[in-house]
């Protein structure tokens, strides 16, 4: 994990929910959840469909990102990663959030991350979400007006794959 970003990343889609206070909203997932583990295996067995879009992007496409899980001293962090290339089979990004339980990691540092270790992946397309299997489990527990105000604030609908 080395470098930094010369500027501040965060696409829409990383960004931390902000709650009253301008404290972070930080999700916690227990490992016995089975949908956001299901949201993880359709986000690995469809990897492919990522990889095209990010290779060959249509006029629409816009805000690839992967989320990677890092995992330190015990813990385990899923971060997005923005500015992804892929190369040499690997995905390459940007920490595009600020990280809570993995010292030593640190917002814009440039980090990589194989397909089959990928937590998520997300585009924008014509304003649509697609992929972002983690983002709709968690959309799922927010309140219609938290979910609106997600939505407005990343420019992008939510809509049934």
């Amino acid at each position: 994990m080395a470098g930094c970003a010369t500027q501040p990343v965060e696409h829409p889609l990383a960004r931390e929910i902000r709650r009253v206070g301008g404290k972070p909203e930080v999700f916690r997932i227990e490992d016995k959840d089975t949908q956001m583990r299901q949201a993880v295996r359709e986000a690995r067995r469809t990897v492919r469909v990522f990889i095209a879009a990010l290779k060959n992007p249509s006029k629409g496409q816009h805000d690839f990102e992967v989320k990677k899980p890092f995992m330190k001293d015990g813990e385990v962090e899923h971060i997005w990663l923005a500015d992804v290339e892929f190369k040499g089979n690997r995905f390459h990004g940007l920490v595009d959030n600020h990280p809570h339980k993995i010292k030593g990691l640190k917002f814009g540092d440039r980090v990589s991350v194989n397909p089959d270790e990928i937590s998520d992946w997300v585009f924008v397309e014509n304003g649509k979400l697609v992929g972002g299997y983690t983002i709709r489990v968690l959309s799922g527990n927010l309140s219609p007006e938290e979910r609106k105000n997600f939505e407005n604030e990343a420019k992008v609908r939510i809509e049934s794959q």
